[in-house]
């Protein structure tokens, strides 16, 4: 496992460099509050979150990622990842679904 932490400005130019693997990546505002954790082939599922994508995230001014060996790591770490957000703030991201 490879893990990033640091926050780049979400635009469609830093995306372009992102590695298609899988993986857990933060969507966050100007503040770099997490508005959405999500999972999957990090650089295919950014590139939809921005403004002309199919699901943009229009608050969405920074991201970070995390890639994995597999799609099940990726889960794992993203499912773990919801919990302590909810956990330490009371609440889901903004842009998430809740958990079951």
């Amino acid at each position: 496992m490879i893990m990033e932490f640091t926050y780049y400005p979400y635009t469609e130019k830093n995306v372009e460099k992102v590695e298609e693997r899988w993986g857990v990546y933060k969507l966050a505002g100007r503040s770099k509050r997490v508005l959405f954790l999500g999972r999957g082939n990090v650089r295919k599922h950014l590139l939809k979150h921005l403004p002309e994508g199919e699901t943009p995230a229009e608050e969405a001014e920074f991201f970070s990622m995390e890639y994995y060996d597999t799609g099940e790591e990726a889960y794992e770490a993203w499912e773990e990842q919801m919990r302590e957000f909810k956990d330490r703030f009371g609440k889901w991201p903004k842009y998430n679904k809740p958990l079951e």
